[in-house]
């Protein structure tokens, strides 16, 4: 039976972005730092938890709702899962409110090292890690190596994803940009490895091809041996495209012993632009992980207007996880439809608005705890 719609609400002080250098005196032309944050407050209308940090348990091939590590009695609990851990509900959350650090160095004309450091909530509480840091080797003005751990190439937002200002909406499309094992899982922030970057020109177009190995740790598994490749095509700082297609080997204990060993596939392709005050993006992903209930097609489309200081934006959002041969008591369908209105009402500093309505179709979609059915 297919699950009750939800609406949410969404209210965001994003964004401030210190992007003023500061320079230490002896390392004037070596050293920049650039900070940006993030305050966020969202709220939904209904009780059960979304997108939060619940690790689910699996019975044979079904995911069961959160485990009940609390009784419903105790304040603050919904299915026995708190707050910190549930997401976001009815009682409106903080959640995503982050704080960022960007300490680039120039060591000679070749060599740079290039980081971003994270101050996010995590399991219930804020925590700073290295989000990103590598070493980048230019090899001449086309080509470079890097090496460390590094932002994943997938998705048109994916390499700044958490800096608030630069995004149009309060939070990247969240069915294609989750982290949640329901999600589609297409892209992930950063892998461990090393990559070989080329950029071109050819007109007014950029070109660029960015090959990498490496490996990526994911909740409740890791992917090993990770090989993609993603390429870009920019004209003229105005309409720009992306194909990005990868795999990897599941390892380590994953979410269900049935994917252990076997391969995590994704392809994905957008596009977007922003041609005299339009602003438009569009991306697709197919993910297969040798399962048919793991197979998952996502995409979303987003278009609006800036009228001066303004911003108005419309976005739909789809989801569908579980091919043709699975039964519909195992699948996962969710979609999202969204207004998003910003205001940058100061120098890279923006205000944003946003309304959205969250439809479960079938599953739980990225709802913690599940929701009662409509019959």
């Amino acid at each position: 039976m297919p699950r009750i719609n939800k609406q949410g609400i969404s209210i965001i002080l994003s964004s401030i972005i210190l992007s003023q250098p500061v320079l230490a005196a002896d390392w004037t032309d070596r050293v920049t730092l650039k900070g940006f944050a993030s305050a966020v407050y969202q709220k939904t209308d209904d009780p059960v938890f979304f997108n939060g940090d619940c690790f689910r348990t699996f019975t044979g091939m079904t995911a069961n709702p959160c485990p009940e590590a609390a009784d419903d009695a105790i304040n603050g609990t919904v299915n026995g899962i708190s707050p910190e851990y549930g997401g976001i509900n009815e009682d409106g959350s903080f959640r995503r409110t982050r704080v960022g650090l960007n300490i680039n160095a120039n060591v000679n004309t070749k060599v740079s090292l290039l980081t971003q450091f994270l101050a996010a909530e995590e399991d219930g509480e804020f925590a700073l890690h290295l989000d990103w840091g590598f070493i980048n080797v230019a090899l001449n003005d086309n080509n470079s190596i890097r090496a460390g751990k590094i932002k994943m190439p997938v998705g048109l937002i994916n390499e700044y994803q958490s800096v608030g200002y630069a995004l149009p909406w309060i939070e990247p499309p969240q069915l294609f940009y989750s982290q949640d094992f329901n999600g589609a899982n297409i892209t992930r922030e950063s892998y461990r490895g090393a990559s070989y970057l080329y950029t071109g020109y050819a007109g007014d177009w950029t070109l660029s091809g960015d090959l990498y190995w490496g490996g990526i740790d994911l909740e409740g598994m890791s992917l090993n041996n990770m090989v993609g490749l993603t390429l870009k095509a920019d004209w003229n700082d105005m309409v720009y495209g992306q194909f990005s297609t990868y795999s990897g080997t599941m390892a380590y204990n994953p979410r269900m012993s049935a994917m252990l060993d076997e391969k995590h596939r994704v392809n994905a392709a957008g596009i977007g632009g922003d041609i005299s005050g339009f602003i438009f993006y569009g991306e697709w992903a197919h993910v297969t992980m040798e399962m048919d209930m793991q197979e998952s097609d996502t995409w979303y489309a987003s278009a609006g207007y800036q009228f001066s200081d303004f911003t108005f934006l419309l976005t739909h959002q789809d989801m569908k996880k579980g091919n043709d041969e699975v039964p519909d008591t195992m699948k996962n369908a969710q979609t999202i439809d969204s207004v998003t209105l910003r205001y940058d009402f100061a120098y890279n500093t923006a205000l944003k608005f946003e309304f959205a309505q969250i439809s479960t179709d079938k599953g739980t979609g990225l709802f913690a705890a599940g929701a009662p059915t409509d019959t």
